[in-house]
């Protein structure tokens, strides 16, 4: 099962390059190959964070070899806080969207969006209804509400 995640690094992307260059040739390749849905990354705060659609067991295999090479992060599972609507990836991340990355950013959007529709139930739509009202729902959230009536 896909969760998504927020990875911050302690140190902007261009100082994690120098790390970047010390890792095996081994541990370069298990990076490149890692098979994730949907990814974004930019600078926060000039520091390195990326935002991951993947799989736990996917994600372990990255973080060991950040671990075993002694690169800090801060790891976040915030797939359950996306799914409620506590955060909303789209606003959180749209400050950091500039002319080279804005097509990346449509697309991690319509990944996300078809994450989010795949893991979306009626229990969490009812919620967000009481919480917020039915015309504050996200267009995938009105989307899934509307399929769901059509199909039941």
């Amino acid at each position: 099962m896909l969760s998504v995640f927020k990875i911050k690094f302690y140190k902007s992307s261009f100082d994690l390059n120098d790390d970047y260059d010390r890792l095996s040739d081994i541990d370069k390749e298990k990076i490149s190959d890692m098979d994730a849905f949907a990814f974004f990354d930019f600078e926060e705060d000039d520091k390195y964070a990326f935002i991951i659609i993947v799989s736990p067991l996917e994600l372990q295999k990255y973080v060991d070899i950040l671990n075993d090479n002694l690169i800090p992060f801060k790891l976040n599972d915030i797939s359950k806080k996306v799914l409620n609507g506590d955060i909303d990836l789209e606003k959180e991340i749209s400050g950091y969207i500039n002319s080279i990355n804005k097509l990346r950013y449509s697309f991690f959007l319509d990944d996300l969006n078809e994450w989010i529709y795949d893991h979306l139930d009626i229990d969490i739509v009812l919620d967000r209804i009481s919480k917020v009202g039915f015309e504050n729902l996200t267009t995938v959230e009105k989307e899934f509400l509307s399929n769901y009536n059509s199909t039941n």
